[in-house]
């Protein structure tokens, strides 16, 4: 790749990249590749960062336990900021700070999408598991479909990962005070999740971003990609200038927008988040994250 933002930009940098402490990474669209999984190659740049003193961590709007599957998969124990932003974990798992919506406030997000409840499915990450609002087919299309998909299972298998998600009615769900980590809207209708934006949107006190076109994500306010990563950095003593961070999505906006050391956007992302970065690499079907990893590390010799 060559022109104004090419990893040719990255490569004639060095006492920039002399200076990265730190390199985080969004995971499905950037780190993971097309079926979910950490690439031999972009596993081996993770080995590579860590022997070179460099720490790697995750920031994604996936759960700590949708997270760690792949990563312990692939031998990877690291940092995390998931569910853009909501919880701050160190590479020993510990939470580090956390953010939660309350009862009240999740009240006002289900009221926000009423009109749509029949076609929409509402999922929440909660501390105890997920929940989930729907119409019972269209729940289990939309994840056969769009969130099982990629690998044969069978029938029994594929009905366990259903039974994962709990089916309860929205009013028994607000009579208890769960730990609300996020909400989600689903649906294979984009049309139906555009019309469903600005409702959203008029909720005070949350931050809305989507991970795909199919979803919108509802955190904390102060739960965001860029806040979480603003607050890594300060636990772990880092200037933001001392990160390289890579996303593909709108919900990788805040913190590509961040003054990072670099920004590196996707090949696969966005015209808006190509704008936004510094450089852009492989999609991560091409292992990206790889590519722009190893131009870092070369560089610093």
């Amino acid at each position: 790749m060559t022109g104004v933002k090419s990893l040719e930009c990255i490569a004639q940098s060095r006492d920039r990249n002399q200076k990265i402490r730190a390199v985080v990474s969004d995971m499905d669209g950037s780190f993971l590749d097309g079926k979910g999984m950490v690439s031999e190659r972009n596993g081996r740049a993770v080995r590579r960062l860590l022997q070179a003193g460099i720490k790697f961590v995750v920031c994604t709007g996936r759960s700590v336990q949708e997270a760690c599957a792949p990563l312990s998969a692939a031998g990877i124990s690291c940092g995390m900021i998931a569910m853009n932003g909501a919880a701050i974990l160190d590479a020993g798992g510990a939470v580090k700070r956390e953010y939660v919506l309350a009862r009240e406030k999740l009240g006002e997000i289900l009221k926000a999408v009423e009109p749509w409840r029949d076609r929409l499915i509402v999922q929440m990450v909660t501390g105890e598991g997920e929940y989930i609002f729907a119409e019972e087919e269209i729940f289990r299309h939309f994840f056969r479909t769009r969130i099982f998909s990629g690998e044969e299972r069978s029938a029994a298998q594929e009905e366990a990962l259903f039974q994962a998600y709990r089916r309860v009615s929205r009013e028994e769900f607000l009579e208890r005070d769960r730990k609300c980590f996020k909400a989600v809207t689903l649906s294979e209708d984009t049309r139906l999740i555009q019309e469903i934006r600005e409702p959203l949107a008029g909720v005070g006190g949350v931050c809305v971003a989507a991970s795909f076109p199919t979803n919108w994500e509802i955190t904390h306010e102060k739960a965001s990609k860029g806040a979480g990563i603003e607050e890594y950095a300060r636990l772990a003593g880092l200037r933001l200038d001392e990160i390289m961070a890579f996303g593909d999505g709108d919900n990788d906006r805040t913190m590509l927008s961040l003054p990072l050391g670099w920004s590196v956007a996707m090949g696969n992302g966005g015209d808006y988040l190509k704008e936004a970065a510094h450089v852009i690499t492989g999609a991560n079907t091409e292992d990206g994250f790889a590519q722009a990893v190893e131009v870092l590390l070369e560089s610093r010799g």
